[in-house]
């Protein structure tokens, strides 16, 4: 099966090298600053165990905002499989769903290969309406029916994980803008 999104065609289930129920990274990446419903950018702070790793922002810090999405192959072909990664003082963090609810920056790359049909690395991103090709939904591999979202606590716009109350919840749409590496 071929999929195409962020102007990247790529074959998700290549049989030569992925066994069955299993994610390996392909050369693919789309570097972007990822954009809620309120036009603020994600702001990445791994550094920060409050509970604010990630929060959105209009006026942000570029060097925080800046995302390496990582394109996976994969054999189940539920959407265009991708890792967050963010270069932040020279060390590189990768977006992990700690459970069903709550996201953590973890330091280093993401693994190369992922066995199994779960993974709390990946994210299935999804046209979140066939009226708008340029707004997606991320559906966690760990929890299904489970999709990024942001959450407003104590008054600012947090990156949080939510099973969406209805087809049309916007919390959960995203744009990607690229950027140039």
């Amino acid at each position: 099966m071929t999929m195409a999104t962020n102007g990247i065609q790529f074959d998700c289930n290549s049989e030569s090298e992925l066994q069955c129920d299993s994610w390996a990274k392909s050369k693919n990446t789309v570097q972007a600053v990822i954009l809620n419903y309120f036009k603020e950018a994600l702001e990445a702070h791994p550094e920060d165990f409050s509970g604010d790793v990630a929060t959105f922002k209009k006026e942000y810090d570029k060097d925080r905002a800046c995302f390496k999405l990582l394109i996976y192959r994969d054999t189940l072909c539920k959407g265009f499989s991708v890792a967050f990664t963010i270069t932040i003082l020279n060390k590189t963090y990768y977006l992990s769903c700690i459970n069903t609810k709550e996201l953590r920056f973890k330091e280093g790359d993401p693994p190369q290969k992922i066995d199994g049909s779960t993974s709390d690395v990946i994210f299935y991103q999804k046209n979140a309406s066939k009226g708008d090709p340029s707004s997606f939904v991320f559906e966690s591999a760990l929890g299904q029916g489970y999709f990024l979202a942001f959450k407003n606590e104590d008054g600012k716009h947090k990156l949080t994980l939510k099973r969406p109350e209805d087809q049309v919840d916007e919390r959960t749409h995203f744009r990607t803008v690229s950027k140039k590496s």
